[in-house]
């Protein structure tokens, strides 16, 4: 049985391993790391005495190893002298993003606690997108005062 030469010629060249191509190190985008501002309250009052207040912010990232986490948490330093504080009212004043917060949280800290100093934790997650959503906070007690207001500001991906 005989073959053309162009069909041995042809089946040589498509049969033959493809030329070794180089591996060429593609770049990671970095994340950055949620941040945030706040206006930290300088000889702060509440509503009522007795009533909460609210003497300062922090901020942490939770420890993911070496991983860039989208989690920041607010902590809110504070004081309750009844020892009734019952939530952590939070409200968006501007946004680059849509994402929907839920403005309020319980606060379940022992009146003890309460009336030496403690902080309620406040979790925020970042999504994807380049924004910072600017917020202000207070905690009501059971009697419905109301702490001094506090401004902060999230900043997610470097927004």
């Amino acid at each position: 049985m005989r073959y053309p030469a162009s069909i041995i010629l042809l089946s040589a060249i498509f049969s033959a391993p493809a030329p070794a191509q180089t591996e060429t190190e593609v770049p990671a985008v970095k994340a950055a790391a949620p941040t945030i501002t706040a206006v930290q309250p300088v000889n702060p009052v509440s509503s009522k005495p007795g009533a909460p207040v609210i003497q300062s912010i922090s901020a942490q990232i939770p420890s993911m190893g070496a991983l860039v986490t989208s989690l920041i948490s607010a902590q809110f330093h504070f004081v309750a002298p009844n020892g009734n504080a019952v939530v952590l009212h939070r409200e968006a004043e501007s946004t680059g993003s849509n994402a929907d917060r839920s403005p309020n949280q319980a606060i379940n800290i022992p009146p003890d606690q309460q009336k030496k100093g403690a902080t309620v934790t406040s979790l925020w997650t970042c999504n994807d997108s380049r924004y910072s959503v600017a917020v202000r906070a207070y905690i009501m007690d059971m009697d419905g005062n109301r702490s001094n207001e506090v401004r902060y500001t999230v900043h997610c991906n470097g927004g």
